[in-house]
């Protein structure tokens, strides 16, 4: 049962919950400090303790089985798979969609949420187990579309076979993964933060006992070989029970904290579809990360399918060490900056938002351009420490190879991490998610490219990396260009000039760093040297990079200090701040602990003054319905807000003392709904009501929007889910507070997003707080502001006027209805979409007295969606002058059209204004009596057309108006820089002059830019104005200047070229630098660590002995893709008979050297007799212009050559434009029996006529 259903049951928690004023703020923290001490340490140490079992878990994996070998990647396979679908599938669900319910039912349902929560709990567990069953029988679907091709050849099949059989043992990890997430978010929503945290010990310490047992059983494996029966057994059955452990041990915790789970299948009614909706974008997110993942686990898979190579376990464990210092640092930095973004945003301050997110990102260039460096001065001997133990001693320096390649990529991983951030506070996930379909789609595709360029399994991790930091590099440009725009500039100069300071400080300190663990390492290579070498060096390094910060004045290098040594921090003096601050530190003080937060930088509020005085204003109520101004919620956080526009007749209410939001409107004297009962004595709430002050424990208010009988509106915190919300006060004891509430609690029923749904509605009967209703917080501005600066483009005003109408007539099927639609309840977001605010509400709270003309129920929605499309089209109110707007003229006792009213109209909207509001409609026209009639009848003029753009860039550059004075001029000293009060007196008649109003294709195309309208500049209607949030001026004093963008000599805004070819500039550099980097660190000539790895020795290196000739035994022709199979079979002993002028010839192709677009290639298979170390291939070819490729067996010890598919060769050299006669040395020495000789390019022969031939093959050891 929600809580409003039960007043009495409410009454005494209404009044303990609510705090207030002084004394509860001084009353409070202390308990609160201690509590959240208390569960920082301990999830502090929970995630320490976790990370340490970790890593010895990594310890233990390459010690049995290495970084570089099939058999870890084959572990890897099976292991991580599983968790990559639960969160394909159903983590992003659980995490966005679910939990935030759960948590929202347990602080408000007056069963603590049990109810709620069982359903979901019921619900997971069916959809989890489901799926898990379903994934399970599909394990080698699953494994086949992980793995690469090159896995699913017959010489690999009994590994295939064992990585699913292994992926069966461990599929079963996805419901267990589910349970965890579920259990965990019900005890964080009890304030039981640390068993989440401290519960993947479990799991750690679980698979360490497994892979000791191993050990201790089967010992190391040996890298190649497919895991035996039982080795397969312990593996997955023992990794799925360290996941299991992790979820039961969750359980006692349930049972402690008073929750006991009940099955419940009554789903109907919990309201997901809506919630599923809003987080479309972060689910697509999570698709497009994970589209990318199958490419790198695909390739990264390839690299092992000889044995050995820098392959996905390589990858893995150097993407988990990258990501070390981006989660510790990063992640708390984004979301300690997250909370205050929002507040600024939602104060329509984005100058302010641009200066917050362009500060936090000095504070992460100091942290990861230092990390960045000591990655890649220390990459190989920090893998070699942590990672080479065992078996993987050998081939650990793979892993530091990769992990110096993403030290590339950490200062743009985090920085892209940061900006996304910025989006979401910004509300808009669509543009993240649009940017990161690109680094997805970068990230792949060029995965694929630069390991094909590098052709080299010990490079393949390496390649990948440098992929991931070219697509987060695009990521970063893409994402910082689109906040320039939206922040009006983002001075990136000054970031990057922070960064070339940081950069010279920290790159001696990293030279010093690699000399020092290089004079270790030629030292010795015993573990602990190498302890000591990276302790030394790091310190060596810290103390250089502190003195040459100082030395460069780097002022952020002491905040950093500060978060690292959790330095105690003075906490502000005012008291009466403090709520506010606790909104900004809280989320940091949790990551860190009460002692570890740095303060938050304070955003000066230009409005601060203005907000204490309309805590008491002097208010004149309005409670007419039609042809007034409403203001329940129409000021949800919008850059241009009026929180109560004045009726065209009277003078504006503000006093000497009295901020302009606190003005009100005077009603009109004719309405006959008119109580002037209300007075400024009286004012509802305004009493008891401060900034700060709490509703039940949740809910705490922040700022005052508007005061219209019987209601207050306040922008409030959501202390709970961290996000803004809208709270109506209603009187204390109100008669008619239960009619209200049953009215919100009958709108919450409406999921449709275009609606601010109703979150919650609470029944007080409290002397001083009254029964409030909760609902959803939109950044927008209300469609009277827009139209204040002129009516819309014909495709806006439809587009509009639809989506309103599409929002209506879904709900007018369930009997619910607005009966309040006007301009003040429209709001349109930055994004360009639409938000109703108060279904069902408004009318409850504002009843009309006697019958109304236009009727009830659909039919005055009907009838007011017809008002709404005509003032759209002429900025002009049916039955005003209200909200700002003039009244619409009469012509013979009924509304001239909007054609009439304005030039330019679409006579096609002007017919279905006509067809609404017309009594009856002109011209024998069908009367439209419905709202899902009206969306029919506009989409027929809209077609496909979407106005969201146009909407969204009208919002983006807005034309102020000010007011003038008698002359028609403000005097520079006058202009305000904050709000500026709405007037609107149109007693003058109404221009018909025509202007630049839309054509009827104009109005069917769209024109980019709004229109000014059919005002008269010397008419009332041009003294206009809206009031419209700004920052403060930078030098205090004067106005702000709207910023412009350069128009061309089209007057369409100038775009700038530049950055697209920075971009691909940029792009060709860093691939560049990756590859010629990627042959730098490992110079040509070196012995390749796969095949031989590094041997200790102290005698001086000798020269290679002189290469030995090896006899051929035998040989065959190899035509896989022939038919029949063969290619000219017994011309091939003239290949190696020793006869220059004998030959094994191909066939001769056409029209293409390419063997005439038919095969892949064609050649010989040369059979040595026995495996033998291969150094060198000398061969004589006939003609000029030959492509080929030296290939051997893929798998290792075989006796009988593949000859089913070239993909069972893997390619050990290649040569283009062969001359006639060649020597090919191999870059190092290949063990085999078997050498295949493949052409992919033929001589021409004859015109267009094209044949190889190989006259003689000697094969050198």
């Amino acid at each position: 049962m929600n809580s409003a259903r039960n007043p009495a049951a409410m009454s005494g928690r209404a009044s303990s919950n609510v705090s207030g004023g002084s004394a509860g703020r001084s009353a409070d923290p202390p308990k609160g400090r201690s509590r959240l001490v208390s569960a920082t340490v301990l999830m502090a140490a929970g995630t320490a303790v976790s990370r340490m079992l970790g890593f010895g878990r990594f310890a233990l994996l390459v010690a049995l089985f290495g970084n570089a070998t099939r058999q870890a990647d084959m572990f890897n396979y099976a292991n991580t798979v599983p968790n990559s679908m639960y969160i394909l599938l159903a983590g992003g669900i659980l995490n966005t969609v679910l939990v935030p319910q759960i948590v929202r039912a347990i602080k408000h349902d007056p069963d603590g949420g049990d109810a709620y929560t069982n359903r979901i709990m019921t619900l997971g567990i069916l959809v989890l187990g489901l799926l898990t069953v379903v994934l399970t029988l599909a394990a080698p679907l699953v494994i086949w579309i992980y793995t690469p091709e090159s896995w699913h050849v017959p010489e690999l099949a009994r590994s295939y076979d064992s990585t699913v059989r292994l992926a069966y043992y461990c599929m079963p990890q996805i419901f267990f993964y589910g349970i965890h997430v579920l259990a965990g978010q019900v005890l964080n929503a009890r304030d039981r933060f640390g068993p989440m945290m401290w519960s993947p010990i479990a799991n750690n310490i679980i698979s360490i006992g497994v892979l000791a047992v191993f050990f201790v059983v089967f010992g190391s494996g040996d890298g190649t070989s497919a895991f035996t029966t039982e080795q397969e057994l312990l593996l997955g059955f023992g990794s799925t029970l360290g996941i299991v452990a992790q979820a039961i041990v969750l359980l006692p915790y349930l049972k402690a904290v008073g929750y006991k789970f009940r099955p419940r299948f009554d789903f109907k009614g919990t309201g997901l579809g809506k919630t599923v909706r809003l987080a479309k974008w972060t689910l697509g997110f999570v698709l497009v990360n994970q589209a990318a993942l199958v490419v790198i686990q695909k390739v990264a898979g390839g690299a092992t399918t000889g044995g050995t190579g820098g392959g996905l376990t390589v990858y893995s464990y150097a993407y988990a060490a990258y990501q070390l210092p981006h989660s510790l640092i990063a992640v708390s930095l984004a979301t300690a900056m997250l909370p205050s973004a929002s507040r600024l945003v939602a104060a329509g301050d984005l100058a302010g938002v641009r200066d917050e997110t362009l500060g936090t990102m000095r504070l992460l260039l100091t942290a990861m351009v230092p990390a960045a460096v000591a990655f890649f001065a220390l990459g190989v001997p920090l893998a070699e420490f942590v990672f080479g133990f065992g078996k993987g001693t050998s081939d650990a320096y793979l892993t530091g190879w990769t992990l110096m390649a993403f030290a590339f990529g950490l200062v743009p991983f985090s920085l892209h991490y940061l900006c996304l951030r910025t989006f979401y506070a910004l509300e808009d996930n669509k543009t993240a998610f649009l940017i990161q379909i690109a680094i997805g789609a970068a990230n792949a595709s060029l995965a694929v490219l630069i390991v094909l360029l590098l052709n080299s399994p010990a490079t393949t991790a390496v390649g990948l990396a440098v992929a991931h930091v070219i697509a987060y590099t695009i990521g970063l440009i893409l994402a910082v260009g689109v906040l320039s725009r939206r922040l009006s500039g983002m001075p990136i100069r000054s970031v990057a000039g922070h960064a070339g300071k940081l950069l010279a400080a920290v790159a001696p300190a990293g030279v010093l760093a690699y000399a020092i663990t290089r004079g270790f390492e030629l030292w010795s290579s015993a573990k602990l040297v190498q302890a000591l070498a990276l302790v030394v060096a790091g310190l060596v390094a810290v103390v250089v990079f502190l003195l040459l910060a100082r030395l460069f004045k780097i002022s952020e290098v002491s905040q950093i200090l500060a978060f690292v040594l959790r330095r105690r921090q003075p906490a502000p003096a005012p008291i009466e701040d403090e709520a506010s601050i606790q909104t900004v530190i809280r989320p940091l003080r949790e990551f860190y602990g009460e002692t570890g937060a740095p303060e938050p930088r304070i955003v000066p509020d230009s409005h601060q003054t203005a907000r204490r005085a309309a805590l008491h204003p002097k208010i004149v109520p309005d409670r007419s319905h039609h042809g007034r101004p409403i203001t329940m919620s129409a000021k949800p956080g919008s850059e241009m807000t009026t929180p109560v526009a004045p009726s065209a007749d009277t003078p504006d209410q503000v006093g000497p003392e009295e901020s302009p939001s606190a003005a009100a409107a005077t009603p009109a004297a004719a309405d006959p709904g008119w109580d002037d009962s209300g007075t400024a004595d009286t004012a509802p709430g305004a009493s008891v009501t401060a900034p700060g002050t709490v509703l039940a424990g949740r809910y705490r208010l922040e700022e005052m929007l508007a005061a219209d009988d019987p209601t207050i509106t306040w922008r409030a915190f959501d202390q709970v889910l961290s996000r803004s919300v809208l709270v109506h006060l209603l009187p204390p004891l109100d008669p008619h507070a239960t009619e209200v509430l049953d009215a919100a609690r009958r709108g919450a029923a409406a999921t449709d997003s275009r609606f601010l749904r109703v979150l919650d509605a609470v029944y007080s009967d409290d002397t001083r707080i009254g029964s409030y209703i909760v609902c959803e917080y939109a950044t927008g501005q209300p469609l009277s502001a827009i139209l204040a600066q002129g009516p819309l483009t014909g495709l806006e005003a439809a587009w509009v006027t639809r989506e309103v109408a599409d929002a209506l007539s879904a709900v007018h099927g369930f009997g619910l209805f607005h009966e309040r639609i006007n301009p003040e309840t429209v709001v349109v977001t930055p994004t360009g979409n639409v938000k109703i605010i108060g279904l069902v509400i408004e009318s409850a709270l504002r009843p009309v007295r006697g019958e109304p003309a236009e009727g009830h129920g659909e039919a005055a929605d009907v009838y007011d969606l017809g008002r709404l499309l005509y003032c759209c089209l002429v900025s002009r109110w049916p039955g005003g002058p209200a909200y700002g707007l003039g009244a619409a003229p009469q012509l013979g006792g009924r509304w001239a059209t909007p054609r009439q009213v304005r030039a330019g109209v679409s006579p096609a909207l002007d017919h279905v204004t006509d067809q609404i509001l017309g009594r009856p409609p002109r011209h024998h026209a069908p009367q439209l009596d419905t709202a899902n009639e009206v969306v029919n009848a506009l989409t027929k003029v809209l077609g496909t057309a979407d106005a969201t753009a146009d909407l969204e860039r009208r919002l983006r550059q807005p034309i102020p108006r000010v007011r003038p004075d008698e002359t028609g001029e403000i005097p520079l000293s006058e202009q305000p820089t904050g709000m500026m009060a709405a007037v609107d007196r149109p007693d003058s008649p109404i221009s018909s002059t025509p202007d630049n109003n839309p054509t009827e294709e104009q109005v069917r195309q769209g024109p980019a830019l709004p229109m000014a309208g059919s005002i008269s500049p010397t008419s009332p209607e041009s003294a206009r104005s809206t009031m419209i949030r700004q920052p403060p001026p930078p030098d205090g004093g004067a106005p702000l200047v709207p910023h412009v963008r350069p128009r061309n000599g089209n007057g369409t805004p100038s775009k700038p070229q530049r950055w697209i070819v920075l971009l691909v500039a940029l792009v060709v550099l860093l691939v560049i630098a990756a590859i010629v980097a990627t042959f730098v660190i490992r110079p040509t000539g070196l012995p390749n660590p796969i095949n031989n790895p590094p041997q200790q020795s102290s005698e001086a290196p000798q020269p290679p002995a002189d290469p030995v000739l090896v006899p051929i035994e035998d040989a065959r022709d190899f035509d896989p893709q022939g038919d029949p199979s063969d290619e000219n079979p017994d011309e091939v002993p003239n290949a190696y008979d020793g006869e220059p002028d004998s030959r094994w010839r191909t066939m001769q192709y056409r029209n293409d050297p390419k063997l005439g677009g038919l095969k892949r290639g064609v050649g010989v298979v040369f059979d040595l007799g026995e495996e033998v170390p291969v150094r060198e291939v000398k061969l004589m070819l006939s003609g000029k212009g030959t492509d080929f490729e030296l290939r051997v067996p893929e798998e290792e010890g075989v006796n009988r050559p593949p000859m089913g598919t070239d993909k069972d060769w893997r390619v050990v050299a290649e040569v283009n434009n062969a001359g006639e006669q060649i020597d090919v040395p191999l870059e190092q020495p290949v063990t085999t029996r078997f050498v295949l000789v493949y052409l992919t390019s033929l001589p021409e022969e004859e015109p267009q006529r094209f044949r190889g031939g190989i006259h003689e093959v000697e094969v050198y050891r």
